[in-house]
């Protein structure tokens, strides 16, 4: 039998530690404020239209850090995404179980490439690429204008696990995560690719500056 990390949709969904639930949800809506000074916010609803994920983003920190949290409040850290080095070209960005400090994997930023189209690495803990986050469509001509809607696919073992599209609204940065094209293994973490839908919005604020 195979151990490919992925499964046909028509075979049902692995089971799942409880823990693990609000990052397994088919879909979620993320919502960011289109300005912020000293943080940006991001808020990850459920289906159900509550609140799943509570996302923190410091603007002004010297090391690329952000954290995923249970709750608005932030009393119950989830994920930490915290970058290997202060300033570099091809950033690596561990992510670990707030709780056990446990890491969950890395994704790393392909330099030259992410600076005309999001190209980033997703590794499991041993370091071995997994899969890729890639922003597709028309991305050189959103670097100049922002009003265009942006487009992310997530692929592991060379399928797309999941897609990140934005809606376009007024007052209010809205994107749609869909991860119900594949059930993904237990030998991959759903922190994983949930943090890295998060992690292509991140890249977005940052370029924006907003």
């Amino acid at each position: 039998m195979s151990t490919s990390p992925l499964a046909l949709q028509s075979e049902g969904p692995a089971a799942a530690p409880i823990a693990d639930q609000r990052f397994r949800h088919g879909r979620y809506v993320i919502k960011r404020p289109w300005f912020s000074f000293f943080e940006r916010t991001f808020r990850v609803f459920a289906p159900d239209g509550s609140l799943a994920l509570f996302v923190r983003h410091p603007v002004l920190k010297l090391r690329g850090e952000w954290q995923i949290f249970a709750d608005e409040a932030r009393t119950q850290p989830l994920v930490n995404v915290k970058a290997q080095q202060v300033i570099a070209f091809n950033y690596t960005y561990d992510l670990r179980d707030e709780t056990t400090g446990a890491q969950i994997g890395s994704v790393r930023s392909k330099g030259i490439k992410s600076i005309v189209r999001d190209q980033v690495e997703i590794m499991d803990v041993a370091g071995n690429v997994i899969g890729h986050l890639i922003e597709i469509g028309y991305s050189i001509l959103r670097r100049f204008i922002p009003l265009l809607t942006s487009k992310h696919d997530i692929e592991i073992g060379g399928q797309v696990v999941a897609t990140v599209r934005q809606k376009f609204r007024f007052f209010i940065k809205e994107f749609h995560v869909d991860q119900t094209l594949v059930v993904i293994g237990d030998d991959v973490d759903p922190r994983l690719v949930l943090t890295c839908a998060l992690l292509a919005l991140v890249n977005e604020s940052n370029r924006e500056g907003g």
